[in-house]
């Protein structure tokens, strides 16, 4: 969790629609477009209603509305990476009882039940594997980390691989959508994110983000990171 935050944000750092999907906000990035900033408000307010109320303003109800529903809509005449929404959402990432939230989401939430699936099904749930199945689900989603492992179990079946060789195809399996050697049309899943030239190829782009690339340089850290371990744990 602290490695894929690493990465991402402390509690109160905000992305301001570089990517575009809306404002991003914590120690996950929790994204608006996604829906999962809805989700993680929703958990905000239940922890704490009336300091809820007092930072977010008299829109609090129209913003856990709006954000449960992925809209990317002015709430209150501005959109939520302005002000004086990102006064807000600043003031909310220093509240002690709000940081909890975070923490508890991104330890106990559907991110790292994904995570865990996912190493089981590759079967091997070692410190090294889960994080790069957290890293996975947070950055593309849980949904997908899942299904990632099934398909490199399903392409592995009855081969005899290396634990290492089995964390390589997991990670190329996770960054092939967002490579490309021809010229490809709009993304089909996410009109929002743009196919641009690199090099010979072309990568998807979430703004200023080159995703091919941003994957594939966390994850191999990760699986060369020399302070894993490779023991099984218990999961």
């Amino acid at each position: 969790m602290d490695r894929t935050s690493k990465h991402e944000g402390t509690y109160d750092s905000l992305n301001l629609n570089a990517d575009p999907a809306g404002l991003s906000f914590g120690r996950l990035q929790w994204s608006q477009r996604t829906k999962a900033l809805g989700n993680l408000l929703g958990e905000i307010h239940l922890a704490d209603p009336a300091r809820f109320d007092a930072i977010f303003g008299h829109g609090w109800r129209r913003l856990l509305e709006e954000t449960k529903k992925g809209s990317l809509e002015p709430i209150d005449g501005a959109v939520l990476w302005t002000e004086p929404w990102v006064s807000r959402f600043k003031a909310a990432g220093r509240e002690p009882i709000f940081r909890q939230v975070q923490d508890r989401l991104a330890s106990g939430g559907e991110y790292m039940a994904a995570a865990i699936a996912a190493a089981k099904l590759l079967g091997v749930t070692t410190e090294r594997a889960l994080s790069i199945t957290y890293d996975t689900s947070v950055q593309q989603g849980p949904g997908t980390a899942k299904t990632l492992a099934q398909t490199v179990r399903q392409q592995l079946q009855g081969k005899t691989v290396s634990m290492t060789q089995l964390l390589e195809r997991y990670i190329h399996q996770a960054a092939a959508p967002f490579r490309s050697t021809t010229r490809p049309g709009q993304h089909k899943r996410h009109p929002h994110l743009e196919w641009r030239p690199v090099g010979k190829e072309w990568h998807v782009s979430a703004g200023r983000y080159d995703l091919f690339t941003n994957i594939l340089t966390r994850q191999t850290g990760l699986l060369k990171a020399a302070d894993l371990s490779d023991s099984n744990i218990m999961l």
